[in-house]
């Protein structure tokens, strides 16, 4: 339950797995109420660092958006690579010359590759 409070959406995935889990309600209190205060605790205490290495609030303050954009920055990256390449991969299954694929080919039934008459 603790650590889950960490991942995104933890909170709320915890939540709803203990109650599917019939996780009993006094644990479930405990150990919520133990990773809400590690989690406030880590985060209040991983701000104060950073302003005290930056020395200004303002600078750890521009220090933290740098890096979230750098972060998303990234994962558009990786998002945009991706994509492309499952565009490259579609028309290369496309392009003239290559047979178009088959139902039978792919793992499909033989029922829809059989057209009505």
């Amino acid at each position: 339950m603790i650590a889950v409070r960490f991942l995104p959406s933890g909170r709320i995935a915890g939540a709803l797995a203990c109650g599917v889990l019939h996780y009993p309600l006094r644990k479930y209190l405990i150990g919520a109420g133990l990773a809400e205060s590690l989690w406030a605790t880590y985060s209040v205490g991983l701000g104060y660092l950073g302003s005290a290495a930056a020395g200004n609030p303002v600078y750890a303050a521009a220090i933290g958006i740098g890096v979230s954009v750098l972060v998303a920055a990234a994962g558009a990256a990786v998002q945009w690579v991706v994509h492309r390449r499952a565009l490259r991969a579609r028309a290369a299954r496309r392009a003239p010359g290559n047979p178009p694929r088959t139902d039978r080919e792919e793992g499909g039934d033989q029922a829809s590759s059989i057209t009505a008459v």
